[in-house]
């Protein structure tokens, strides 16, 4: 019987423990709200213990929401520990997905989906 109860237990998923992200990420786009043409995504990276992450290889691919579209792809610059800028163009109005993603310098991956609604036309 107890056999029986440990093996319930083990099933519903009790003494499963949260995933921890291993990074934190913080980010500002400019200019906010998003409008066709020049952007830049300001990236702060941050060990879950908030330690910067330093010396990072990020790129971003920014993608339409529909298909069909060529990727926008831009390379990171680190302006300060764990503080990356990447400059890039938003090609078209509508909704966008950007993906971050890249290596520490210690070889972990780093992954990020920013979703970007309704992009403007400039004006």
């Amino acid at each position: 019987m107890v056999l029986a109860a440990a093996i319930v237990c083990g099933a519903c998923g009790i003494g499963d423990r949260p995933r921890v992200p291993e990074f934190n990420v913080a980010w500002t786009l400019d200019p906010s709200p998003a409008v066709v043409g020049p952007a830049t995504l300001n990236v702060q990276l941050a060990h879950h213990t908030n330690g910067p992450v330093k010396g990072a290889a990020l790129r971003l691919e920014g993608h339409m929401s529909h298909a069909g579209m060529a990727p926008v792809i831009a390379v990171a610059t680190e302006r300060a520990p764990g503080a990356y800028e990447i400059r890039f163009a938003f090609s078209m109005t509508g909704d966008w997905i950007l993906l971050l993603s890249g290596e520490t310098s210690e070889g972990r991956r780093i992954e990020h989906r920013i979703d970007i609604g309704r992009v403007r036309p400039s004006e």
